[in-house]
């Protein structure tokens, strides 16, 4: 998506109205199909191989625009280097990533 332009999912604003200013969030969206059981097992694997302080995740879908969302809660005071971390691992390129916190 480009610097500047709105996500038109309404699951996506549901989430960025959600979350909690005092972490900061990685968010990957997928595309995904009604074959599809696990939407992000590389990137979950991925993360959870960095032994990252990770508060929390959760899957969210938009069934409507046929959109899957992996939001990871994380260490605010640690966002600089997960974000190094993670941009270490391989995100597939039909995966986009979004980063939210105040120290992102």
């Amino acid at each position: 998506m480009k610097a500047g332009t709105q996500h038109h999912s309404p699951v996506f604003e549901k989430i960025k109205r959600s979350l909690d200013p005092a972490y900061s969030y990685l968010i990957f969206e997928k595309v995904f199909s009604y074959a599809d059981n696990d939407v992000f097992p590389g990137i979950i694997d991925g993360i959870m191989n960095l032994n990252l302080r990770i508060f929390d995740s959760k899957i969210h879908h938009d069934k409507k625009l046929g959109l899957s969302l992996l939001v990871v809660r994380i260490d605010p005071n640690r966002a600089d280097n997960i974000m190094q971390d993670v941009l270490n691992i391989e995100i597939p390129n039909d995966m986009t990533f979004y980063s939210y916190g105040s120290r992102i």
